[in-house]
């Protein structure tokens, strides 16, 4: 027993030691890191929920050592956790950064008609990229031509978005072993429409590789080593990827707690905004094993459908066979039901129905599309709806 215990203080003593080694040692200017990319800022990752904090003046910031913050050209503005300042960074256009979490507002004055941003990966274990919009005002899309445009837009990942996204998020596959090693994020602002403002929160997710996922068991851990150091380094890192944020493979939105309000893209209760068109996406929500079921209340929906401005099912939302010209906005609810009726079970919506209550079976997803086309313009405002996962239907 004696023998054990001194191995676990020996272990712990190394892994802090590590720790302020890889602190005390950080590389002056003109020095060589010959450490393989991400291995010592992955050992040493803590949970991304963990170094969010509120800065002084009510915004999102950074839980950093001075030091870090002084070192990414960042401002200090308020503490956090024992000895740590909120810190608030701030990254400017025309930049490229490897930074795990960066911060990206918009000028104070519109000189230029493009914006653009360049996250490179910031180890080889990212894997998804999550940008949140904490404030996202630009021009509304404007008909022209049976169409709508966006004029002034947000582009990244194959998404263009325009309008009022304030609150909204979206993930993006950013996988280094895939051959995606950077990412890059555009504001084209050709009107220079003076209310157009953004702040986004873009936040780089690791997972575990193959490597070094989490064994069964201590002892099948140190079955075989030749690092012991390294080992120790994969032990703890495996506790600290972004387990909690990281979204199903094909989601683009992906929400984890039990209960929440989910809107469509420049969704505007009292204006009567549109959706973007030309918008596929994915919408995820975890599940849980308490839960067996989910219920979708909507407040508000409205997609536009070929034929008529009620509501609208399968066959009337998505033609079976592709027919040029058709109009075919819906929403995709797979393993869902009806409330008002239970023994109806449709898959796709569309037209209007501003109180539609649906149940839906695990897995929980929805997909959202909207075509090119624009035959009734106040049919193309979207949804606003609750959550909540449930143990049944009663």
């Amino acid at each position: 027993m004696l023998v054990i215990s001194l191995l676990l203080v020996w272990c712990m003593a190394v892994a802090h030691a590590e720790t302020l080694t890889d602190f005390s040692l950080s590389p002056t200017p003109n020095a060589t890191v010959t450490e393989p990319p991400g291995m010592w800022r992955q050992a040493k990752r803590r949970s991304t929920l963990e170094d969010t904090c509120i800065t002084t003046s009510g915004i999102t910031g950074t839980c950093l050592s001075r030091f870090k913050c002084m070192r990414q050209s960042g401002t200090v503005n308020g503490y956090c956790g024992t000895y740590g300042v909120c810190c608030e960074t701030n990254m400017q256009s025309g930049s490229s950064t490897r930074q795990k979490r960066i911060i990206i507002k918009s000028p104070a004055a519109l000189t230029s008609d493009l914006s653009t941003y360049t996250i490179e990966a910031f180890s080889v274990n990212v894997q998804q990229l999550r940008i949140d919009f904490e404030q996202f005002e630009l021009n509304q899309p404007v008909l022209t031509d049976a169409m709508l445009e966006c004029r002034d837009y947000f582009e990244a990942g194959g998404f263009r978005l325009c309008g009022v996204n304030s609150g909204q998020h979206l993930y993006l596959p950013f996988n280094v072993a895939a051959g995606i090693e950077q990412v890059t994020l555009t504001f084209t602002v050709p009107t220079r429409w003076t209310g157009s403002i953004w702040r986004l929160i873009v936040t780089q997710l690791e997972g575990p590789t193959a490597s070094t996922k989490r064994r069964s068991s201590a002892t099948s851990s140190y079955a075989g080593s030749t690092n012991t150091l390294q080992d120790l380094r994969n032990i703890f890192a495996s506790h600290h990827a972004d387990y909690e944020l990281l979204a199903p493979a094909g989601c683009h939105q992906y929400y984890t707690e039990l209960t929440g309000t989910i809107r469509s893209f420049n969704y505007q209760a009292m204006l009567g905004s549109n959706y973007m068109p030309d918008l596929n996406y994915n919408i995820c929500i975890k599940s849980v094993a308490s839960a067996s079921m989910i219920e979708y209340a909507f407040s508000k929906f409205s997609m536009s459908m070929q034929i008529g401005d009620a509501e609208g099912y399968d066959e009337f939302c998505r033609a079976t066979i592709h027919t040029t010209g058709r109009q075919e906005d819906y929403l995709m609810i797979p393993q869902g039901i009806l409330a008002k009726n239970t023994a109806y079970q449709p898959t796709y919506y569309c037209g209007t129905n501003d109180n539609l209550l649906v149940y839906a079976s695990p897995p929980y997803l929805m997909h959202f599309s909207s075509d090119d086309l624009t035959l009734d313009e106040s049919m193309e405002t979207g949804f606003s709806l609750t959550y909540r996962l449930r143990t049944s239907i009663l």
